[in-house]
């Protein structure tokens, strides 16, 4: 029981600064500097926090958190001096009950790997030996904080214990995905079909619906969770299953295994069959994570434009097509968007022999093999430096996202769980983007290459250049590169802007070429090149409890630390 309660006071630790940084940050409380490594920050009671150290985009680390001269060292005390509400409280706490667990299940995990010099050598290996052997789905499970600034990174309200061993990939949750049949005129798809997809790639499947006595033809099929089957569909669609509007066929289900995300799931065995986003009526992080129908409609949409856009592109970056998808199309919407889902082209299935696909969110967490960060067993294993590592991550990425704003009017949210990075011998080749759900697009400027029909009902559309500068600003900058910046500058104690160096230098060239090819070159670099840039306030929004209408903070823009750049 003495490890155990050692996983739960780091994990009270790492979430109490993970809360004391965002008060900070996005001015929740007021709050006042008075000194270099004193912040008073005026809650309900005035909270005193010692600085080891700070860093350029509002990172702190923290010596000491304390009321009136007494040590806060819970999440408990801090709730109380904050006054925030119940609800958002008990969030927190769950987020760090579910991160102890993590912490417990890291260690069990790290006890059964055999010796490796470092991550790349160890999934590189394994992948030449077992064909079935995923390396992408081994390191996405190897991500055990989970999201790097929300302090709910690790909320997953409504889950018991059982629940999460059982299906959280940070316990290689295993889920064996249900298909459930779904009745002509009770659903609506987008793309191709998932009942054809699926019985490709799972023949029993097709075999099920004839030893039920059942036409696939009068039916069409939605994969759904388990936990979703027994707790949200069963209880809420029960008059639909007993007419035979809904049939589960259940003894052939699908064996797939968890990703970060927790609900979109890869295929167990193999590298090649699609990857499925299903619907679950849980809240993580700040939002209940179901598939809404604007969103199994977009998806497919602009996997038909995207590809070509890409193709045009000469930068190493592509899109992860949503082949298909699909919705209950009866009821009100919350029948709508808890049996949906959207299958997705697996980015393991394109992959060269000696290419490897890493999430960039397993970057910035620690290899299962050292002492050290996955980033840090990459710089090894290619004899490299922290700043050519990330010149090299820059060149894969910028390039491509920043002409996709300016060119085309397409700003993807690239942050770390949505980048898939192809590595060949440790070094990044190219980059395979994943989900449209924080999309925005710019007809004005998309029109002139791709003409696309998105569901308005989503906040995808804009005709403002700034909301395109955003996306990427928070997504990219900040909870991309800047994660990583600072990850590598607190362990390895380098300078952070000799970091940031390499990022500018490749935005600089980015945008002297876009000049050549675009009236918009111009207007949107004065954009990038502000004195601040927005941050979304994660926690603001989930206090406002509007969390799909993004609100931001502004923070000192990491771009502008070099004078030459503006010239």
């Amino acid at each position: 029981m003495k490890e155990k309660g050692t996983y739960r006071q780091k994990a009270e630790k790492t979430v109490l600064h993970q809360l004391v940084q965002a008060l900070i940050r996005e001015e929740v409380f007021p709050c006042e500097w008075r000194s270099e490594d004193t912040i008073l920050l005026y809650a309900k009671e005035t909270i005193t926090i010692q600085l080891r150290r700070t860093y350029l985009l509002g990172h702190l680390d923290i010596k000491s958190i304390t009321i009136e001269n007494q040590p806060v060292a819970t999440i408990d005390s801090l709730l109380e001096s904050t006054g925030l509400e119940p609800r958002f409280s008990e969030e927190i706490r769950n987020s760090v009950h579910n991160y102890a667990l993590a912490l417990e299940s890291a260690s069990l995990r790290r006890a059964h790997l055999p010796e490796a010099p470092d991550v790349f050598d160890y999934v590189y290996k394994r992948q030449k030996q077992e064909a079935a052997f995923s390396p992408l789905t081994f390191l996405e499970q190897w991500v055990i904080q989970g999201h790097t600034i929300h302090p709910g990174s690790r909320t997953r309200m409504g889950l018991t214990d059982e629940d999460v061993k059982t299906y959280a990939p940070e316990w290689q949750g295993q889920p064996r995905v249900i298909p459930i049949a779904v009745r002509d005129d009770f659903f609506h798809k987008t793309g191709a079909s998932p009942r054809d997809k699926l019985f490709e790639e799972y023949p029993e499947i097709e075999h099920a619906f004839y030893e039920r006595g059942i036409d696939p033809e009068e039916y069409e099929l939605i994969p759904v969770h388990p936990w979703q089957w027994k707790h949200t569909i069963q209880v809420h669609y029960e008059e639909a299953i007993k007419r035979g509007d809904i049939i589960a066929l259940d003894r052939v289900g699908i064996d797939m295994a968890a990703l970060i995300s927790f609900r979109t799931l890869a295929p167990l065995h193999g590298r090649k069959k699609h990857h499925i986003k299903t619907a679950v009526n849980v809240q993580m992080t700040s939002a209940v994570r179901t598939v809404s129908p604007a969103a199994t409609k977009n998806g497919p949409t602009l996997s038909k434009v995207l590809p070509r856009v890409f193709k045009e592109m000469p930068h190493p970056i592509t899109v992860m097509k949503e082949t298909a998808g699909i919705h209950y199309d009866k009821g009100e919407p919350f029948l709508q968007k808890n049996l949906s889902a959207i299958l997705r082209e697996n980015p393991e299935r394109t992959l060269e022999v000696e290419e490897v696909a890493i999430p960039a969110a397993v970057l910035v967490a620690d290899s299962p093999f050292t002492e050290q960060l996955v980033m840090e067993d990459l710089m090894k294993h290619q004899q490299t430096t922290a700043a050519q590592f990330i010149r090299q991550y820059a060149n894969v990425l910028l390039p491509g996202l920043l002409t996709l704003i300016t060119k085309y009017g397409i700003s993807m949210e690239a942050h770390l769980q949505n980048v898939v990075v192809v590595f060949e011998d440790a070094v990044p080749k190219r980059a395979i983007l994943r989900d449209y759900g924080g999309v925005r697009v710019m007809n004005d400027r998309l029109q002139s290459f791709a003409k696309t029909e998105i569901d308005p009902s989503t906040n995808l559309l804009t005709e403002d250049p700034q909301e395109l500068i955003n996306i990427f600003s928070h997504a990219l900058l900040h909870n991309h590169f800047g994660e990583m910046i600072v990850a590598l500058s607190r362990k390895l104690d380098i300078d952070e802007a000799s970091l940031w160096e390499p990022v500018i230098d490749v935005v600089r060239e980015t945008y002297e070429a876009l000049r050549k090819e675009t009236p918009h070159a111009a207007e949107d670099e004065q954009l990038l090149l502000a004195e601040t840039l927005p941050m979304k306030s994660l926690v603001k929004m989930r206090l406002s409890d509007r969390y799909t209408d993004n609100m931001y903070v502004q923070i000192n823009n990491p771009l502008r630390l070099k004078k030459e750049v503006s010239g």
